[in-house]
């Protein structure tokens, strides 16, 4: 899944993806793997998950 490398080189401070349910795993993964991003998933229509990764501030909190 490509959305890593989106994680470690994007200078944005939100990532957004539809995805097949089945992705989920590997999402999560990558969430692991870049802990800087927090993830939110969000069922839309036609069976699709939208997943939106948010670049964490160096305080924990949301930039």
């Amino acid at each position: 899944m490509e959305v890593g490398w989106y994680l470690r080189l994007s200078r944005a401070p939100r990532v957004e993806a539809l995805v097949a349910p089945g992705s989920l795993p590997a999402l999560e993964d990558q969430r692991a793997i870049n802990p800087s991003w927090s993830l939110r998933t969000e069922p839309v229509d036609g069976g699709w998950l939208r997943a939106v990764f948010t670049r964490q501030g160096r305080g924990g909190g949301d930039e």
